[in-house]
């Protein structure tokens, strides 16, 4: 029975362990590290997210939109219209024609117009619109002659019309709307500039957060062992009454704070994890394995006075200059639209068509149709009163223009200042990066030497964590300098244009 009794045990756990390897088998694939370097990261953070796109889109709508425009100054923007044929059946009782004696009037109607227009704009700020009409009218009415019977007319025509219209004593609407989408696309290239920057700086903080946070959590973990070490310590010491009761509570509460401390690194950990995985677009649930990034491009002295030597080729400062110039064009278009304006309206027209009529099943000959017009007009305005609207207008928009000028000069101030901070601290961190890495090699050196002497007795494992401790602490110098140098680096990168 006893045998029986182990064969079903046996069963049992060997049924137990094989669904704890499926479940492993299955979560495995759940709970897989993504390994990721920092331009892996950047990259499908600036071209595989929505925020990523965006700022793409953005100046991609800002290009369209002036291109569209500036093509519309050489060639034209084309329509195309039309109408189903209509038919309609009238009855009217009227005198027709030479008549004496009102009579019966029935018309049936089959027609359609269609038309093509083309708008276009010219150098000189005027527009040009050239429309092609065809129309053509099926129509059936009464004979009043001597004849009688019924008439059927058909009438075919086509029409070409010019008109231009040239803006004068004020600002051009179609050249003040280009020059305008031109400073918008200019802008939203700095923009661009400056929110990638800004999208590379977070992911970078982000990225050197989960490698920060896991080495803190390692810390702690040794901290807490230790702690756990110094109280088992303590214990013996309290129990043979070399301690005092205070002292061993303090060691006690020591190992509480590591603990808390502890829960607060693995809090932490997950925090920044589940950060760059939504900056990522990521599932936040996805374990990111950030791999350590290395410095290999450092701006050498040349470069460095390259930058600052070219400071005005500063995002901030262009994206300023640019709203500068459009509040300024603002400005001159509100005061140049009041006052005495005028416009110059020239229009041309030819009409070319065909009628052809059947009385009484007789058909007579086509009438052709010539017509041609044409005719100029050249209007003034000045206004009287409206009530101080107009110069209210003007000056709101001057001191639109004064503020943005205001802007353009503030940041002309700051730039240089901003971009040498930047690039000194470039260099600042760079160099103190290279004296921690030696530091780093020593505090590796003396927990080598601490492990040997661990192994040999000489030392308790409480020594040698203290030493490990302090190698972990002196890379998390080495890392914090290397998040600062990433920061600022992407930071220039979005301000100064190379």
């Amino acid at each position: 029975m006893k045998n029986k009794d182990m064969l079903k045990v046996s069963a049992r756990q060997l049924r137990l362990i094989f669904f704890v390897v499926m479940a492993g088998l299955l979560a495995a694939p759940l709970t897989r590290a993504v390994e990721l370097t920092l331009g892996e990261a950047l990259d499908i953070a600036l071209n595989r997210t929505p925020r990523g796109g965006i700022i793409k889109g953005n100046l991609e709508v800002a290009e369209q939109q002036f291109n569209a425009k500036r093509i519309n100054f050489i060639l034209p923007a084309i329509s195309i219209n039309g109408s189903v044929p209509s038919y309609s059946n009238d009855e009217t009782y009227r005198f027709f024609g030479g008549a004496t004696e009102k009579s019966l009037y029935k018309t049936r109607d089959l027609g359609f117009s269609s038309f093509i227009r083309l708008e276009q704009s010219l150098i000189t700020g005027g527009d040009l619109e050239i429309t092609a009409n065809l129309t053509k009218n099926d129509e059936r009415y009464p004979n009043t002659g001597m004849a009688g019977g019924i008439i059927d007319e058909d009438n075919r025509q086509g029409y070409f019309n010019f008109s231009y219209k040239q803006p004068l004593l004020k600002p051009s609407d179609s050249k003040y709307e280009l020059n305008n989408l031109k400073d918008d696309r200019e802008i939203a290239r700095y923009t661009r500039m400056e929110d990638e920057g800004a999208l590379k700086k977070e992911v970078a903080e982000a990225f050197m957060g989960i490698i920060r946070s896991r080495l803190n959590l390692e810390i702690t973990r040794d901290k807490t062992g230790k702690a756990r070490l110094q109280v088992g310590i303590d214990s013996a010491k309290f129990a043979d009454g070399v301690l005092s009761e205070e002292d061993f509570l303090a060691s006690q509460s020591a190992l509480l704070d590591a603990e808390l401390e502890r829960f607060e690194a693995e809090t932490e950990a997950s925090e920044k994890n589940r950060q760059l995985a939504m900056l990522l677009d990521i599932d936040p649930s996805t374990t990111i394995d950030p791999v350590e990034p290395e410095i290999f491009d450092h701006y050498n002295e040349e470069q460095t006075r390259a930058i600052i030597d070219n400071w005005e080729n500063s995002a901030a400062i262009k994206k300023a200059e640019h709203q500068y110039q459009k509040s300024r064009r603002q400005a001159n278009y509100s005061s140049g639209s009041h006052g005495l304006t005028g416009d110059l309206t020239a229009n041309y027209s030819f009409g070319r068509g065909t009628i052809e009529r059947e009385i009484g099943g007789l058909r007579e000959p086509n009438d052709d149709i010539n017509t041609n017009s044409w005719g100029i007009s050249l209007n003034f305005t000045f206004p009287i009163w409206d009530g101080g609207s107009s110069g209210a207008a003007v000056k709101a928009a001057q001191f639109q223009a004064d503020q943005a000028r205001l802007e353009y000069e503030s940041k002309e101030k700051s730039a240089k200042a901003e971009i040498i901070n930047l690039v000194n601290s470039l260099d600042v961190s760079y160099r103190r990066m290279e004296i921690i890495k030696k530091q780093i090699e020593l505090a590796d050196n003396k927990m080598k030497i601490a492990n040997d002497r661990y192994q040999d007795g000489q030392i308790s494992y409480l020594e040698f964590l203290e030493n490990k401790i302090f190698y972990q602490q002196t890379k998390d110098k080495y890392l914090e300098e290397l998040n600062a140098y990433l920061a600022n680096r992407f930071s220039l990168e979005g301000k100064f244009i190379n």
